[in-house]
């Protein structure tokens, strides 16, 4: 009897597809598919959410501290300097390991 090789499954229909999204090195969700790939999700979602992109000076901050928590009502634009202060003074929030 011949055993036949399954076709290759790519994408969507993969059983292993996790939707284009990792965990980077950092604990946060990054897309690795299509345009936007390499852009955190967290960025993604704030500038949906705001209707424009974020300037060169803002960057999203996890209000609950969780990197892998996206949703719009987890996240708040800070300029750059004020969200780096705030999590300096909060030991907690930096990355373990």
């Amino acid at each position: 009897m011949e055993t036949r090789k399954p076709p290759h499954v790519r994408g969507g229909t993969h059983g292993k597809f996790a939707g284009g999204v990792k965990v980077n090195s950092d604990g946060y969700l990054q897309i690795t598919a299509g345009p936007l790939r390499g852009v955190y999700v967290h960025r993604v979602v704030m500038e949906a959410r705001l209707g424009r992109a974020l300037e060169p000076d803002e960057e999203v901050h996890h209000l609950n501290g969780d990197r892998l928590d996206a949703r719009p009502e987890n996240l708040e634009v800070r300029r750059v300097e004020e969200h780096r202060g705030y999590l300096n003074g909060r030991p907690e929030w930096r990355r373990k390991g």
